[in-house]
């Protein structure tokens, strides 16, 4: 039995070898897509701390599945083959679905950029949609597919339910040159599963702008949580688009 006992570890080494090799892949996967621009193999290689023989050969396998492409210079990029299972994911999921209309109607009343975030882990949010505002020059725009933290963010507190009497929450950092303001967004279920907000530059934001961009936020929160199948008396029970 000792014996047996002894032998048992070395039967698992092929499946421990096979879990790290997929482990590291997915790490260079991840810093591909995370990085949002083209990334050159000696720069994968050092953010995940793998030899560049060894950062080659696996992304050579993800090349091969189409799920990064490698330019004539040697920068990998996000593939077309995981583009095509982003745009079937997005378009599969009723809140980027419904949120369209409500996004460009935000932007087009409030004259600044409206983003739809969603969750990610417990840390951080993700903007899945952002729509601009045309008359602007100078917009806070170019973040979808980029995140954010949770904490001591408009988008975070929305989805933590942490909002202001008036039901929205707003985020004026010394360290951000943008404010923003959010409101969470419902499922059927009355879940928290994601946040409609505005950011604007400081310099032509007041905070009487941020109160009217939350104002005209709760409105499009409430319809969207409706459209997703939310209760509203159960949300206003529970102090939610108290309007």
């Amino acid at each position: 039995m000792a014996m047996e006992d002894q032998a048992q570890p070395d039967s698992e080494m092929p499946k421990r070898a096979t879990t790290r090799t997929a482990d590291r892949t997915l790490q260079l996967f991840l810093q591909v897509v995370e990085s949002g621009a083209p990334q050159s193999l000696s720069a994968l290689a050092r953010a995940v701390e793998l030899s560049p023989s060894t950062a080659f050969r696996l992304l050579s396998t993800l090349s091969s599945h189409g799920l990064v492409d490698r330019s004539e210079e040697g920068a990998y990029t996000v593939g077309a083959r995981m583009k095509q299972f982003a745009v079937a994911s997005l378009h599969s999921d009723p809140l980027y679905d419904l949120s369209g209309v409500h996004l460009e109607e935000i932007a087009e009343l409030s004259r600044e950029s409206a983003s739809l975030g969603t969750p990610i882990g417990l840390t951080e949010v993700l903007y899945l949609r952002q729509v601009g505002s045309p008359s602007q020059v100078v917009q806070a725009v170019g973040w979808v597919g980029r995140t954010i933290p949770r904490y001591d963010t408009a988008l975070g507190f929305a989805m933590d339910g942490k909002v202001s009497a008036e039901g929205y929450s707003i985020s004026r950092r010394e360290d951000n040159e943008v404010d923003a303001v959010a409101v969470p967004v419902f499922s059927q279920r009355a879940l928290i599963v994601g946040a409609l907000s505005v950011s604007a530059p400081r310099y032509r934001t007041t905070i009487e702008d941020l109160h009217r961009y939350g104002r005209l936020l709760l409105g499009h929160g409430e319809q969207l949580s409706e459209e997703l199948g939310a209760r509203l008396d159960v949300l206003r029970e529970r102090g939610y688009y108290r309007h």
